[in-house]
């Protein structure tokens, strides 16, 4: 998978439709189709968290860490689009339903079971009824703003029908907020048509429909993006109108006009699921969109969410995923790339083959002990394999297949970029560069520090890192924070503006979380969700650096490989001095603890516009202050606050008697 691909998978999109589109797309059942739910969020989260030493320029993980184009504004969701968990097998399926039945014995529960399509995660917002906004998943937290291009989605209504709707409902549609979340895709049969057309006129055909739909949502250009007939389906209604199960969800989006898939189900067993699965791994070809697997989600929306996350996916939820598809091909070279840890990485150059919708080029190896067991040499043919989005893998080698001229291939002795020898620890299987200031190293820890999930600098990506590493600009990440706008005007393609939004941007990110700056240290194994505790934890920048073994392992989900990682890095001269050294000219948000808050234990829900607080600023309050910052509103809800055009979440908080507060009060209870 490539960085653009990832990147495009995030690509904002606007849906909306006409009125009387609705009968066509919503009833007309041999369109009609369920929405990909949750496959690409979940692929780029597994591939960020599975794979973090092939994390390159060209990778998914950070085309999800990318900068927005400076056309579209970023948007925070109002709660976040989380990831699913995979598994391949009955086996496992029925493993994912032991766990969540430990968690709660004696709740019981059918299943809701979707398609999962090919596609792109949208969310969509209707205030009173009406067509708002549109935002792509982004980093689950925040995404893009792309409500003109989803406008030109016919599958999409302009408002919501609430003719059929009970009273009570109608009139919180009516009055408030409601959001719908699902996954826009292309059609097989319209992208057929599409690259007829490319070819009829003289141009290069597409790969796959779901990087054209992708292309297509993140055109400036709405009239592109009308060109390409993309699709839409829903899979969750966000907003709590009373429904008790994710079933009854369904019901009312297609009552409002929104499309649902009409091949969903509900499940009472495990075994009637396998059985859905197995049907529609047999109809995969010929549905009229790309799908990988199932979802099955517990149908009990209360048990759903009580049972939360762990780490970034639902405990309620999993992606049944189809056999992965394989394909024979050649390969022609093996390189090896440098990841931002100064991991090497063999790579399988690949005479292209077309495998799960997607022309392959690239395929991992993973480590030199891999090549060994699979007995692999260059110009062998393999078998290679890809699971939905999932980088491409040789799974065998057609031994006798092989050709005279087959060259045995061995991992360098030194690192190819900078040529200091490479390392392989003991017990360990991946061989590494030696050399902290290797420059393939420095590149990808400048792309890394720059990206969305860290410090998210706009108009700075791989790009601009290469030109001003290239020119001498540039050598560590606090150089960064020493241009001006002089040193920069006159580089190819950048002339006064672009210079000066550049500077801008740098400079926009002189103040930082330490969460995020912890993060884009580049740390191994450091993500962001162990940054998150560990800026809790230790709550100051000098001290987490002074932190021995002992403190960094008391953190929690803190082990013992994470924290040797941490402790190894600040106490080498070089990355400790280059950390301190981008440490000085940022200022880094100092954490305050948060155990003994006035919000401690207590759990807020946000809803409505403040006056001054971003939603992502009064969270990390909320935070801050000992509390947890929750999307749904029930009984053990403490606090609701309120901004201006609250959803329905408000008037939920005044039915169960939940407090409610407006700015003002929760800064008077903050002490703010």
């Amino acid at each position: 998978m490539t960085k653009s691909e990832a990147k495009t998978r995030l690509a904002k999109l606007r849906q909306v439709i006409d009125q009387y589109r609705y009968d066509y797309h919503v009833l007309d059942k041999s369109t009609i189709s369920e929405a990909a739910l949750d496959s690409l969020k979940h692929e780029l989260h597994q591939l960020e968290e599975q794979f973090p030493d092939l994390i390159t320029p060209d990778s998914p993980s950070q085309r999800v860490a990318g900068q927005p184009l400076p056309a579209f504004k970023k948007v925070t969701h109002a709660t976040r689009m989380s990831s699913l968990v995979d598994v391949f097998s009955f086996d496992e399926l029925r493993e994912w339903d032991e766990r969540w039945k430990k968690l709660r014995p004696r709740q019981t529960t059918d299943y809701l079971v979707d398609l999962k399509l090919d596609g792109l995660a949208m969310t969509l917002v209707y205030e009173r009824g009406l067509f708002h906004q549109a935002a792509t998943r982004g980093d689950g937290f925040v995404g893009e703003d792309v409500t003109q291009n989803i406008k030109t989605i016919e599958a999409v209504p302009l408002h919501l029908r609430t003719s059929a709707l009970p009273l009570s409902i109608r009139q919180q549609v009516q009055s408030g907020r409601v959001e719908i979340r699902g996954e826009v895709v292309m059609l097989k049969n319209d992208f057929q048509a599409l690259n007829k057309r490319q070819t009829s006129a003289g141009l290069p055909t597409y790969a796959n429909p779901r990087n054209v739909a992708a292309g297509s949502i993140r055109q400036l250009d709405p009239q592109v993006t009308a060109g390409r007939k993309l699709d839409f389906y829903a899979w969750e209604l966000v907003t709590d109108l009373g429904q008790a199960t994710l079933w009854s969800a369904h019901k009312l989006m297609r009552k409002m006009g929104i499309k649902v898939n009409p091949k969903s189900r509900l499940g009472q067993t495990l075994e009637e699921i396998a059985k859905f699965h197995s049907q529609m791994g047999r109809q995969r070809q010929s549905l009229p969109f790309w799908i990988d697997g199932v979802v099955v989600k517990i149908n009990n929306r209360s048990l759903y969410q009580d049972l939360g996350l762990i780490g970034k996916t639902p405990r309620a939820a999993v992606a049944w995923k189809f056999s992965a598809e394989q394909a024979t091909t050649v390969v022609e070279d093996i390189v090896v790339q440098v990841g931002r840890t100064g991991a090497i990485t063999p790579v399988a150059r690949l005479r292209p083959i077309q495998v799960a919708g997607t022309t392959v080029a690239r395929a991992t190896l993973h480590n030199a002990d891999e090549i060994a067991r699979l007995d692999l040499q260059i110009g062998d043919t393999v078998v290679i394999q890809k699971a939905g989005d999932i980088i491409p893998e040789v799974v065998e080698v057609l031994v006798k297949l092989r050709p005279a001229g087959a060259k045995l291939w061995h991992m360098p002795s030194h690192c190819p970029v900078c040529r200091r020898p490479l390392r392989r620890k003991s017990g360990e299987a991946i061989h590494y560069c030696t050399n902290t200031a290797c420059p393939a190293r420095h590149r990808e820890n400048l792309y890394h520090l720059v990206s969305k999930s860290a410090l998210d600098i706009d108009g700075l990506g791989p790009s601009t890192i290469d030109l001003l590493v290239e020119e001498g600009l540039i050598h560590e990440p606090a150089d960064l924070w020493k241009l001006k706008t002089g040193d920069v005007v006159g580089l190819p393609l950048f002339a006064d503006k672009k210079a000066e939004n550049l500077i801008s941007g740098i400079t926009a990110r002189r103040e930082v979380t330490f969460e995020r700056f912890l993060f884009g240290l580049g740390i191994r194994h450091v993500g962001r969700e162990t940054a998150r505790v560990l800026a809790q934890h230790f709550q100051t920048y000098e001290r987490l650096c002074q932190a021995s073994l002992d403190d960094l392992e008391r953190a929690s989900d803190v082990g013992v490989v994470v924290a040797k990682s941490i402790y190894e890095f600040f106490q080498n001269k070089k990355t400790r001095a280059i950390a301190d050294r981008l440490a000085r000219v940022i200022i880094i948000k100092t954490v305050r603890a948060s155990s003994g808050g006035p919000l401690r234990g207590k759990s807020v829900v946000v809803t409505g516009t403040l006056p001054t607080l971003s939603r992502e600023e009064i969270e990390e309050h909320i935070r801050r202050a000992g509390g947890k910052a929750t999307g749904s509103v029930s009984k053990k809800t403490s606090y609701v606050v309120v901004g201006a055009e609250p959803g329905s979440k408000a008037e939920r908080a005044k039915t169960l008697g939940v407090p409610i507060l407006n700015e003002t009060q929760f800064r008077r209870l903050l002490k703010l």
